[in-house]
């Protein structure tokens, strides 16, 4: 596993625009299976540590872990 330290300094080098365009890749490689999907979890929480470089995209991560949760809150 890398370390949150080294996925905030490929955070930094990548940009906003570079974090995005590797989250919109995961997605565009999801093949629609119920294992694929829970594998495009797993990439894109990783580019969510990454953006803990950026405050402002930290603050998106979190209203997306924020809107999943209320999801979840309906199921219980």
């Amino acid at each position: 596993m890398i370390k949150i330290k080294e996925l905030r300094e490929v955070g930094d080098k990548l940009g906003r625009e570079g974090m995005s365009q590797m989250a919109q890749k995961f997605i565009s490689e999801y093949n629609g299976s119920y294992r694929g999907a829970m594998k495009l979890c797993g990439e894109l929480s990783v580019i969510a540590k990454m953006a803990t470089c950026d405050d402002y995209w930290e603050e998106q991560v979190n209203k997306g872990v924020f809107n999943a949760e209320c999801k979840i809150e309906l199921i219980k």
